[in-house]
């Protein structure tokens, strides 16, 4: 919706309440007819790690697989900012990866992102990232202008598309999300709390993940490319496993608690009394 508005020039823009009006009725006819907000399960580290660990690194595929789950952990990214990837745009440091994303869907303006991604022990993401652009050297697929992942055929060698393709060579988003729940398939989960896996999931799993270690929401708003002053990644992007079971009114004491004999020396009082002024008529 904000795109199509700025996409009019400044001059005929409509009047955006009138559109938000009538998104809020919508919202509500939606509810009520039973529709509901589906969000991914968060992958968290514990996940991504038994993900990968089903990958056969050793193939051409199996690398690019696993480079993929470790980088869309590490850098919080949507779906359509993997596809869009360039391999100039990463660069590999023995201590980790220098990442930039020129565009997101919150990135109004196009400057785009940068960060320093540390390479940790369990994700291996240095290695990864080695033996991944590896791969598109010996497919002479790793000039600086061309996409990071790339579609494979079963035997590893590069997915030839049509040349009026609008997306060039790039792949779809779509396609990148049925592989990363393939991967999950895979691996025996593909599903967590009862939820679908999705690659959204990879970016709620690593938000998720800070949130429980106690980082800060203004650094994980530059993680994840979020408005510094958003509170997404604390609304919605926090999705603790068990979450939905935990329910508040647990709290409350049990009648069979402290409070009980508190009760029970009220209700003998009360039944006493009635029981007195019974005797007296």
């Amino acid at each position: 919706m904000s795109r199509i508005w700025n996409w009019q020039p400044v001059d005929l823009r409509p009047d955006p309440s009138r559109f938000k009006g009538r998104l809020r009725v919508w919202q509500k006819e939606w509810t009520k007819a039973g529709g509901e907000v589906r969000r991914a399960p968060a992958v968290t580290i514990e996940y991504n790690l038994r993900i990968i660990a089903a990958i056969d690194e050793s193939t051409r595929i199996g690398k690019r697989d696993a480079f993929l789950a470790a980088l869309a952990y590490s850098n919080l990214h949507r779906e359509s900012e993997l596809t869009d990837q360039l391999n100039g745009r990463i660069k590999i440091h023995d201590t980790g990866l220098y990442v930039t994303t020129a565009t997101s869907k919150t990135d109004q303006t196009g400057k785009g992102s940068s960060r320093f991604i540390q390479d940790r022990e369990d994700l291996q993401l240095v290695r990864r990232a080695r033996a991944w652009f590896a791969v598109l050297r010996d497919l002479d697929a790793d000039a600086p202008n061309l996409p990071v992942f790339r579609a494979l055929t079963v035997k590893g060698e590069l997915r030839k598309y049509p040349a009026d393709r609008k997306r060039g060579v790039r792949m779809r988003p779509g396609s990148l999300d049925e592989r990363l729940q393939e991967l999950a398939e895979r691996a025996g989960v593909p599903y967590i709390d009862g939820k679908k896996v999705t690659s959204h999931g990879w970016r709620a799993g690593a938000n998720t993940d800070m949130i429980e270690a106690g980082v800060p929401l203004l650094d994980r708003n530059v993680a994840g490319r979020w408005v510094p002053t958003s509170h997404t990644a604390d609304t919605h992007y926090d999705r603790r496993h068990g979450r939905g079971t935990r329910d508040p009114l647990a709290k409350v004491l049990l009648y069979g608690g402290p409070a009980h004999a508190a009760v029970a020396a009220a209700r003998t009082r009360s039944t006493g009394s009635a029981a007195d002024g019974e005797k007296g008529t």
